[in-house]
C-alpha cells in the first residue's frame, strides 16, 4: 500500500455485496468521483455505510480501464467488532474520511498543552494529541539543535550540569576529535583528536627500562623484570659525574662515600656470595672486590676487567 492520501469532497455509490471488493457506480450530488482525486493504487482513509452497518478503515482504489473499485479493504472500527462487513444489497455510499483514530491535532487551550511555534520540536502528548516544549530549538537554517538554549552547535545542550549531561554506552570520535571549553582549572581547553591522551615512558631518563605500560587506555605502570642482584640506584662512584638518572644494577662498595669493606654482625668481613651464573652477571670493574662463588667453592677477586680466582 501507497502512502495514505487525504482530499476533500469525495464520496460514490456502490451496490456490490460482500466482505471484498466494491466497485464505484457514481458520485453523490455535490461530491466528486475517487478518478478525480486518486490514481490507481493510490491509498485513502474511506468509510461505508449502507444505512445500517459502517466500516471505517483504510483501502486501496483501483481503475481496470471499465471498472473503479475499493479493494484492499483495512477496517479500524465497524459494526462487526471491527472486522470486514458482509455487505448485503442496496445503495451503499463509499467517502474518503479522516478517521479520528487515525487523527493528529494539538490541544491548544488546554492547560497542559503548549501550541507548536516555529522553530519547535513538537512531541507527542498523548496518541493522537502533538505537544511543544519551547526549550527544544530547531535551528533549520544551520541544521542544529538546542536543548534548554538556543544552539550555537550541531547538539548544544546547555543548562545547569546536572541537566546537561549526556549518558551513552559508546561514542564514536572523528576527525574532528573532542573540544574542551577550558571552563575548568583542572584541564586545559582546545581539541583533542585522540579520545585520550597516551602515556609515555621516556627514553632519555631510561623510564623505559624500568617500566612498561599494561594497555592503550586504563593503563597500569608495571615494573620490568631484572637480573638477579641488581638495586635500582643513582650512578656509581666512578662514573665520573655529579648526578645521573637512577637504573637496575649491581650495588658497588663506591656507591655509599668511605665504604671500602662490609662488616657483619659478628665483626667479620662480608664477602658478597654468588652462584656461578649470577658472577657472569656482575661487572668486574671495581679492582680488588671479592667474591665467593657457592657452587665451586671459589674466592674470586675483581681486577677490573675481569674475575680472578685466588689460589
Amino acid at each position: 500500500m501507497s502512502n495514505i492520501k487525504l482530499a476533500d469532497r469525495i464520496k460514490e455509490k456502490s451496490y456490490s455485496i460482500g466482505v471484498g471488493r466494491l466497485d464505484l457506480e457514481g458520485s453523490f450530488t455535490g461530491s466528486s468521483r475517487f478518478s478525480e482525486a486518486y490514481s490507481s493504487g493510490d491509498a485513502f482513509f474511506y468509510a461505508i455505510s449502507d444505512g445500517t452497518d459502517y466500516e471505517v478503515g483504510s483501502g486501496v482504489y483501483g481503475f481496470d480501464t471499465v471498472n473503479h473499485y475499493l479493494e484492499a479493504r483495512f477496517p479500524a472500527e465497524s459494526t462487526n467488532s471491527d472486522g470486514l462487513v458482509d455487505f448485503n444489497t442496496g445503495l451503499k455510499e463509499i467517502y474518503v474520511t479522516y478517521p479520528g483514530k487515525f487523527s493528529v491535532f494539538t490541544a491548544n487551550g488546554q492547560s497542559s498543552f503548549k501550541q507548536p511555534d516555529v522553530s519547535g520540536v513538537a512531541f507527542w502528548g498523548s496518541e493522537q494529541i502533538i505537544s511543544y516544549d519551547d526549550n527544544i530549538v530547531w535551528d533549520n537554517n544551520n541544521k542544529y539543535l538546542g536543548i534548554l538554549g538556543t544552539p550555537q552547535y550541531t547538539l548544544d545542550i546547555r543548562g545547569e550540569i546536572e541537566r546537561s549531561s549526556i549518558r551513552s554506552s559508546g561514542v564514536i570520535v572523528g576527525d574532528s576529535g573532542v573540544m574542551f571549553s577550558g571552563v575548568s582549572v583542572s584541564y586545559s581547553n582546545g581539541r583533542q583528536l585522540e579520545p585520550f591522551l597516551r602515556s609515555q615512558l621516556d627514553h632519555t631518563t631510561g623510564t623505559d627500562e624500568v617500566f612498561s605500560l599494561s594497555g592503550i587506555v586504563d593503563q597500569g605502570l608495571l615494573f620490568k623484570k631484572q637480573p638477579p642482584s641488581h638495586v635500582f640506584a643513582g650512578p656509581s662512584g666512578n662514573c665520573g659525574c655529579t648526578s645521573e638518572y637512577p637504573v637496575f644494577r649491581p650495588l658497588r662498595f663506591d656507591d655509599i662515600d668511605g665504604v671500602n669493606q662490609i662488616i657483619n654482625s659478628s665483626g667479620n668481613l662480608a664477602i658478597p656470595t654468588f652462584s656461578t651464573a649470577a658472577a657472569n652477571n656482575i661487572s668486574a670493574d671495581q679492582a680488588g672486590v671479592m667474591a665467593f662463588i657457592i657452587d665451586t667453592n671459589t674466592l674470586v677477586i675483581a681486577n677490573g676487567t675481569s674475575w680472578v680466582s685466588i689460589n
